[in-house]
């Protein structure tokens, strides 16, 4: 997701965040029931819910993207000048802009690191004040570095750092900073890696105690890149515009947790009905956001939603998201996490992506930074996997473009 502020704010970082932490903080302790709270605010402010009884999430109309953007004013609070704005990144469309009181961007920009660290179990005594606490990698073009505190790590810092810069001058930045959370989408941080290896440095000088992954699909190749490189457990959290932080997984676990203080889902199963556990496209309720609100919505994203741990809580015990789970050729259907195995981890292979058409499936593919061709090998598996299909191969400099969102599977 983007985030554009548009508070006007003067204060300095440390006074803004300050303010945040607090609005934040009066917020949580008002509210013992987020999703009866919840309730209770759409149908006395919000126009497209008002004169409703609140009760049930069940009565509530199912929702999506394209509602939202056609009738946006009813799903805002009456009244209310949102002191911040985040935007999608429009990776499935045309961008969607939602605007957020102080405590709901606190929730999003900071109290998200405070519930990741919590989960992964990183004892709060790793972060210091005034040291960097969690190093956000982007290549993101036309992006600016920053740095803002973060309260619930003991004022610990958070770091934008952009990878625009020559690969010796990356590994001796890493080297001073050396974040005990290293935090961005899985094609930011194998960027990183890739910059890295470039600059001779076989292994990095540190360890993370975490990295953290979020904003596209981490496939298990990538994650095996990353862990065995940077040597650290890795934690997926499932994040969106719309839902804030819904799900993470714990260390190098594949399920993810539910972070139920901040959303319920529901699954849209295959056969229509609205289910609280069971295989389909994941509905989310926001409890945190007030100004614009989400409840029953749409995420697109395709799950296996079950009982959590504890009695009330929830897990995903599966996540495709946007990613088939069957990858269709015309001469046959392979499993995509097949595909993964079978190609992902061929020596001299960075990244793979498969486009399927009518006229015939091409394979994409990058070099990884060891002098081994993975072509061959790659010819070999597909020519296992589907005899009788004509597969054109293509060597590319990358296949994300910077900015981009990660599709293995298009």
């Amino acid at each position: 997701m983007t985030t554009t502020a548009t508070s006007g704010s003067t204060l300095d970082p440390v006074q803004e965040t300050g303010r945040l932490h607090e609005a934040w903080a009066r917020r949580s302790a008002t509210i013992d029931d987020p999703l009866a709270d919840l309730l209770r605010h759409l149908h006395a402010e919000v126009p497209y819910y008002r004169g409703g009884r609140a009760g049930r999430l069940a009565g509530l109309p199912v929702v999506d993207r394209a509602l939202h953007r056609a009738r946006g004013d009813e799903f805002r609070a009456v009244g209310t000048t949102p002191a911040y704005t985040i935007t999608s990144s429009g990776s499935t469309g045309e961008p969607l802009a939602v605007g957020l009181d102080e405590a709901a961007w606190y929730a999003v920009n900071y109290h998200f690191f405070s519930q990741i660290v919590e989960l992964a179990g990183v004892p709060t005594e790793t972060f210091h004040p005034g040291a960097v606490a969690v190093a956000f990698v982007s290549n993101k073009p036309s992006r600016r570095a920053f740095v803002r505190p973060l309260p619930g790590l003991r004022h610990g810092l958070y770091a934008r750092v952009q990878l625009d810069a020559p690969a010796d001058r990356l590994a001796a930045l890493f080297d001073r900073l050396r974040p005990p959370v290293l935090y961005g989408k899985p094609t930011y941080l194998l960027d990183l890696r890739q910059a890295l290896l470039r600059a001779g440095v076989d292994r990095p000088t540190w360890t993370p105690r975490l990295l953290l992954t979020s904003g596209e699909p981490l496939h298990r190749d990538d994650r095996a890149r990353l862990t065995g490189y940077f040597g650290a457990p890795l934690v997926d959290a499932l994040a969106s515009t719309e839902g804030g932080l819904i799900a993470a997984t714990r260390p190098d676990e594949p399920e993810y947790d539910v972070f139920g203080d901040n959303v319920r889902l529901e699954v849209r199963t295959d056969g229509g009905p609205v289910a609280a556990t069971g295989e389909g496209e994941l509905l989310v309720t926001n409890l945190v956001y007030r100004d614009t609100v989400f409840a029953r919505y749409r995420t697109g994203d395709r799950a296996v939603l079950a009982p959590g741990r504890v009695d009330g809580a929830q897990r995903l015990a599966r996540l495709w998201g946007r990613e088939p789970r069957e990858v269709r050729f015309r001469t046959g259907t392979v499993p995509a996490d097949t595909l993964t195995d079978r190609l992902g981890l061929l020596p001299g292979l960075a990244d793979f992506q498969v486009r399927t058409a009518p006229s015939g499936a091409v394979l994409r593919w990058t070099p990884d930074d060891v002098p081994a061709d993975p072509e061959p090998a790659l010819r070999e598996v597909m020519a296992e996997l589907l005899p009788g299909e004509d597969v054109r191969y293509e060597r590319c400099a990358r296949i994300t473009p910077p900015g981009g969102k990660k599709r293995r599977f298009v």
